[in-house]
Order: structure tokens, then C-alpha cells, then sequence
């Protein structure tokens, strides 16, 4: 089948898309001739679809009733308390997760990685939601599931839960503060490559802890990495202690995270330091973004909105330039910035001058479109992708 997405802005020219089998076939200068299977864009603006690399389907109050939440005091106390308040959930798992991926594409993300909390009491039953919408959402929204043992994978006894995992749908093992939490940072990062090796899979570790604590942990990490030969299939998520140290104190960890290929990956908080962007560029180091906690145990903010974390990212680090705006936007997307033939035809419509535009002032959706075929409109999913 092929469609005709007329009248598309790109790069400040009106352009027709000949879209076949969910690929971009031809860009053509914008012209009058009606076709019946056209959608008339009307001069929206192109955008690549979004990815958002960082963010938990499973544990979000999206659908619930307002729930209060605590401040954060240490972090086994909020860990509790984010259990508890999971077993309160009015939706089951499976509902929580279609709900927030739904939320997500409206906005035009169609590829996540997503943590599933996995534990000894939980067993499989989130990551089991997660895999089977997978399945349901294949062709629209691209997920990677990281098995996460939010509650320390030697701490709650979770390494057996963790191979299962592995075995069922994991694409990545997690972990979460190997010295703070667990209190064993080389056995616990150990079990998690000796896990990563076994079912030949990927590792995505949360890392909070801080300054030199975070750094010793993230060096640990880098030399795993070398000794499993594990280049460019590791990341760090958060990694406060990267925006924490001076440059200085950090050469080093600079140098073995280029020459590993080990990802650092954030939510840009607003709250609490995070790697300098800066930084990352200037060594080299491959750099992603989440939107991490959305209306949680955590934080009570948060749309799932991953423009709106990339708009975030530029604000934070005073990129005002165009050139800036247009590299704060490469963070958020996986795609080329401007359609290009031969790629997956996901993109967004929106009604804005630019990308540079875009990213400042976070335009509505008025169009998502994932293999070349419209999903949402004017910001909401249409009833036959739910």
C-alpha cells in the first residue's frame, strides 16, 4: 500500500511523502494532484519521531486516584514506600501500561526503553505486561524492557527472578546503587555482567549515588565492561556524580567511558545536579534522555512528554542558539532530522516555524504517524490504535 502525506513543511519547503510499506519512498516537491489515499499535512511541520530511553510503564498513578506522596528522606524509606503504595494501584499492570505507552505515543514517542520492576514477591507479572504489550503495540511503538530490581538485585535476593527474566522477554539487566543500596558494589555489579554474559543481553544500571562514591562505581563499570567486551551494549542511567565532580577529577571516567562505548543516560532533572552536557560532547560520549518518574511514588509531575524534557535539556544548559536548539533535539529522537528515503516513516506534525521553534515553545501534536500511517490527532490517540 502506499500513502501520500501532502503538503508537509520541511526545511521551510512544502513537500510530499510517498510513504510504501511503512517506509519513506520518495520526497517530492508539494503539487495540487489529489489522491485518495492522501492526508493533507497543510503546511505542518516535520519532525522525526521521538525516543524516550528512560521511563517505568509499570509503576506510574496515571488513571488513579490522587495519591499524597512523602519527600524523599533515604532511599530504602522511599523504596518502601513506593511498594506500598503499589499495592494500592486501582488499575492492574496491565492496564497501567497500555495506559502510559498510549500517553506516550499521542505525543509521538514511538520507541522506549522502559525499567519493569522484578523481586522475589512481584515475580514476572509486570515484565509479563510489558512483553505482551509488545506484542499488541509491534509495528507502532518500538519498547526495550530492562528487568529491574528496584529494590537491589542482591539486597532482595533477586538474581533467580532476574534469569527468568532474561529467559522471557528482558532485553536488558538493571540494577540500582550497588554501594548505597546494596552496600556491595563490586559483587553486585559483578552478578549483573555475569547475568549480561550468560543470556547474552544488554545492562542499563540506575546509578544515584554521588560524587566520588558514583564515580568509583561508574569506573567499576567501565572495566567490567572492557573485561566482558561489552563495548556499546552498557549504560549508566542518572549518573548524578558526572555533574557533581570537575571536569578535572573526571578525565579518566571520561576517557573509559568513550573508549567502552557505555551510554549516559538522563531524565535532566531540575533538582539535583546531572552530567554536564557540555562535557559529554567534548569527550565523546554517547549521550540519551528519558523521561524517567511521570506522576509517580517519586514525583507528582510529569506528562510523558519527551519534547518537553528535550525543551528541558536546552533550557538547562542555556542553549539558546539555533544550532543549539537543533542539537538539544537530536537527543530525543533516533532518526535523521529531516526525512530521509529508505527510513521508517514515524513522524509528528506540528504547527510551528522550525525545530528550533519547536523545541522553545512544545507545539501540540495535530498529527502522529508511526510506519507511514496516522495514529493521533490534534494530541489524542485514535480510537482504533487504543
Amino acid at each position: 500500500m502506499v500513502n501520500v502525506i501532502k503538503n508537509v513543511k520541511i526545511a521551510g519547503e512544502w513537500k510530499d511523502l510517498i510513504i510504501k510499506e511503512g517506509m519513506i519512498k520518495e520526497i517530492k516537491a508539494a503539487s495540487n494532484v489529489a489522491d485518495t489515499d492522501s492526508y493533507d499535512a497543510r503546511g505542518l511541520l516535520y519532525l522525526p519521531a521521538f525516543q524516550d530511553m528512560h521511563c517505568h510503564l509499570d509503576k506510574h498513578l496515571v488513571g488513579e486516584q490522587w495519591r499524597s506522596l512523602q519527600p524523599f528522606i533515604t532511599l530504602p524509606k522511599q523504596l518502601q514506600f513506593e511498594k506500598s503504595l503499589l499495592e494500592t494501584m486501582e488499575n492492574d499492570v496491565n492496564t497501567r501500561v497500555r495506559l502510559m505507552a498510549e500517553l506516550m505515543l499521542q505525543h509521538g514517542t514511538t520507541k522506549i526503553r522502559t525499567h519493569v520492576d522484578i523481586d522475589r514477591t512481584l515475580g514476572l507479572k509486570h515484565l509479563e505486561a510489558v512483553v505482551e504489550l509488545r506484542k499488541q503495540m509491534k509495528g507502532i511503538m518500538e519498547i526495550e524492557i530492562v528487568a529491574f530490581p528496584q529494590q537491589g538485585l542482591l539486597l532482595s535476593d533477586s538474581v533467580d527472578v532476574a534469569k527468568d527474566a532474561l529467559r522471557n522477554g528482558a532485553d536488558l539487566i538493571g540494577g540500582v546503587d550497588p554501594a548505597g543500596l546494596e552496600k556491595r558494589v563490586d559483587a553486585s555489579l559483578e552478578t549483573m555482567f555475569s547475568l549480561s554474559k550468560e543470556f547474552a543481553k544488554g545492562i542499563d544500571l540506575h546509578l544515584h549515588d554521588p560524587g566520588h562514591l558514583g564515580k568509583y562505581t561508574i569506573d567499576r563499570v567501565t572495566e567490567l565492561t572492557k573485561q566482558a567486551k561489552q563495548e556499546a551494549n552498557v549504560a549508566v542511567s542518572h549518573a548524578y556524580c558526572l555533574g557533581m565532580l570537575s571536569d578535572d577529577e573526571l578525565q579518566d571516567t571520561y576517557q573509559a567511558l568513550r573508549e567502552n562505548d557505555i551510554s549516559i543516560i538522563s531524565s535532566v532533572p531540575i533538582d539535583r545536579p546531572m552530567p554536564r552536557l557540555q562535557s559529554m560532547i567534548d569527550n565523546e560520549i554517547s549521550f540519551l534522555v528519558g523521561t524517567d518518574n511521570i506522576q509517580d511514588a517519586w514525583s507528582p509531575f510529569g506528562d510523558g512528554d519527551i519534547l518537553r524534557r528535550g525543551s528541558r535539556l536546552a533550557e538547562k544548559n542555556g542553549w539558546v542558539t539555533d544550532e543549539q536548539l537543533i542539537a538539544a533535539y537530536s537527543y530525543i529522537t533516533g532518526r535523521s532530522l529531516e526525512p530521509v528515503i529508505g527510513e521508517k516513516a514515524d513522524f509528528v506534525l506540528v504547527d510551528a516555524q522550525n525545530i528550533q521553534q519547536a523545541m522553545a515553545i512544545v507545539p501540540r501534536r495535530e498529527a502522529v504517524f508511526a510506519g507511514g500511517n496516522v495514529i493521533a490527532e490534534k494530541g489524542e490517540l485514535l480510537d482504533n490504535c487504543r
